[in-house]
């Protein structure tokens, strides 16, 4: 995983852990940990500031304009922030707050399937039968 995807998965699983009730202290001081470095790194640029605080509330809405904070900073080259990535990322993995499953869709899709044992039957486009006319 390249560096900005790094800090994007931990801060995006984060944010959502540490609204839940169920995830513990040290995921929550984990995820804290690594927006406070990432503020003290955007201390002088108030728009990186806000950037990162809008994605806390909305994931979704700010990713793109957090990846481009994170670059632009020089975030996804500073050790200590991929670190604490990293042990996030790791502790929610040890205590399974991190989906199973990562899956970004762009594009159209016709039908899509996830999970273990799964068993579906999709038909797309199904062709026509052709039956015979009597004479």
């Amino acid at each position: 995983m390249d560096p900005v995807s790094l800090i994007i998965s931990a801060l995006t699983a984060g944010a959502v852990a540490a609204l839940q009730e169920t995830a513990g202290t040290a995921i929550k001081d984990a995820y804290q940990g690594l927006v406070s470095l990432l503020q003290k790194k955007n201390s002088k640029d108030p728009k990186a500031k806000a950037v990162l605080e809008g994605h806390a509330k909305d994931p979704n809405t700010w990713q793109k304009p957090l990846e481009k904070s994170i670059q632009e900073s020089g975030a996804a080259e500073d050790k200590e922030i991929l670190l604490a990535a990293q042990k996030l990322i790791e502790l929610m993995q040890s205590q399974k707050s991190l989906p199973k499953y990562d899956v970004k869709i762009e594009g159209d899709v016709q039908g899509f399937v996830q999970g273990d044992n799964a068993k579906v039957t999709m038909n797309f486009n199904k062709p026509e039968r052709k039956t015979k006319k009597k004479k």
